[in-house]
């Protein structure tokens, strides 16, 4: 073999390992991009679910926050009846039978329950990891 042939010889030898040489780095920039995407994917769907936990927690602590701002304003109306029937009317006493103090009353219990049942959420959200996507 010439030394002409020889030069082709390894010119075709370089030509063919270059196209194998990007044909393996195109496969693996391709597989490559294809993790990242799915990293990305999954990063973000994760990022996501966080998110949605995280909020639905602040709704649930701002409805806590309402309904204790309610009970408050229930706790004020029944000062407010009781010394209305001290005061305005003269009663001598007032009992959980009274009908006003009893509404008063049942409204209260209600919000606590529902402040306790808000509270009890939350507590379970906070224990409890925001599901894996």
């Amino acid at each position: 073999m010439n030394f002409s042939d020889r030069m082709k010889e390894l010119l075709e030898q370089g030509a063919q390992f270059s196209k194998e040489f990007a044909s393996k780095a195109g496969e693996k920039a391709q597989d490559f991009g294809e993790k990242s995407y799915r990293a990305s994917k999954d990063f973000m769907a994760k990022a996501g679910a966080k998110v949605q936990d995280l909020g639905e927690r602040g709704v649930l602590m701002l409805e806590i926050k309402q309904l204790e701002s309610q009970a408050q304003k229930y706790i004020g109306r029944l000062g407010a009846e009781a010394y209305h029937a001290f005061v305005e009317k003269g009663a001598k006493s007032i009992t959980l039978d009274t009908p006003a103090v009893k509404a008063i009353l049942a409204e209260i219990a209600a919000l606590r329950e529902a402040i306790e049942k808000r509270e009890e959420e939350l507590q379970r959200r906070k224990e409890t990891p925001p599901p894996q996507v």
